[in-house]
């Protein structure tokens, strides 16, 4: 079974992560992970409802891991699930944003649409 979950410290450490941020907007723009990219379908994914989410997979890379953030790891996990059937290499943050350190949530850069 593969590892389904990456942790903060592991995105952080490293550069070859693409960070799949799926929370509102205006969560985004208060505060992300710097580099991260912001595909707004939580609300979507909290209903089960997948169409954002596939309608964009062709803009995700295949040949890099992704991580989904949220704001506290499930909705990314359902995510995470969603992408690994299509043949992405996804996992969930551990934590979501919530679980992000404290000096690196809220630095905010310009937002990144997927």
């Amino acid at each position: 079974m593969t590892n389904t979950i990456i942790t903060p410290a592991e995105v952080e450490s490293r550069n070859d992560v693409f960070v799949l941020d799926v929370r509102p907007a205006y969560s985004f723009e208060e505060e992300h992970i710097v580099g991260s990219h912001n595909l707004p379908i939580y609300d979507q994914l909290k209903g089960k409802n997948f169409i954002g989410l596939d309608a964009s997979t062709a803009e995700l890379p295949k040949d890099e891991e992704i991580a989904v953030v949220c704001f506290s790891g499930s909705t990314a996990g359902i995510a995470a699930e969603r992408l690994r059937d299509q043949g992405f290499d996804a996992k969930r943050l551990v934590g979501g944003i919530a679980g992000w350190e404290a000096g690196t949530a809220g630095t905010v850069q310009a937002a990144q649409s997927v």
